[in-house]
C-alpha cells in the first residue's frame, strides 16, 4: 500500500475519531483529533496526486475545527480557524502555475470565502464589507 493512501487512512481515522467525539460532546478530546488531521492534511497536500481532493481533505480539516469551536461559541477561535484555512489556500495559489492545482485551488477558495462570509454574516457583521473587499483584492492578486 502507497504511503498516500496510508496517510489518507490516517487522517480519516482522526477526522472520524474528531467526529465521533463531537457528537458524543467530548470537545476536548475532539479538538486534539482535528488537530492531528490538520496536520495530516498539509502532508497530504503537497504530495497527494488528486489536486481537487488534497484541497478538500485541508478544508474538511480546518472546518470541522471551526464548527468545534462555534458548538463552544468560541467565536473567535471558530472565526481564526476559518482565515486560516482561507490563507493558506491564497497563499498556495499565489505559488502555483500547474493548472489542476490552480482550478483546485481556486474551487476551494470560493469555498473558504463562502463559509467566512456566511460566518461574518451571522457572527460579525460589522466585518463584512471588510471581507468583501479583500477577497477582491485578493483574487486580483492571485
Amino acid at each position: 500500500m502507497s504511503n498516500q493512501i496510508l496517510h489518507m487512512q490516517r487522517w480519516q481515522k482522526q477526522v472520524q475519531a474528531g467526529n465521533e467525539c463531537f457528537n458524543a460532546h467530548q470537545l476536548f478530546t475532539a479538538v486534539a483529533h482535528y488537530q492531528a488531521a490538520k496536520q495530516l492534511a498539509w502532508q497530504l497536500f503537497t504530495h497527494w496526486e488528486d489536486p481537487a481532493e488534497a484541497v478538500a481533505v485541508v478544508i474538511i480539516s480546518y472546518h470541522n475545527l471551526a464548527d468545534l469551536y462555534l458548538r463552544r461559541m468560541q467565536l473567535d477561535m471558530a472565526g481564526n480557524e476559518l482565515e486560516r484555512v482561507h490563507s493558506s489556500l491564497l497563499k498556495e495559489i499565489s505559488e502555483e502555475a500547474d493548472s489542476a492545482r490552480y482550478q483546485a485551488l481556486l474551487s476551494g477558495i470560493r469555498r473558504t470565502y463562502q463559509a467566512l462570509l456566511e460566518f461574518c454574516q451571522k457572527h460579525r457583521p460589522e466585518q463584512l464589507d471588510a471581507l468583501k473587499s479583500r477577497h477582491a483584492t485578493e483574487l486580483l492578486a492571485s
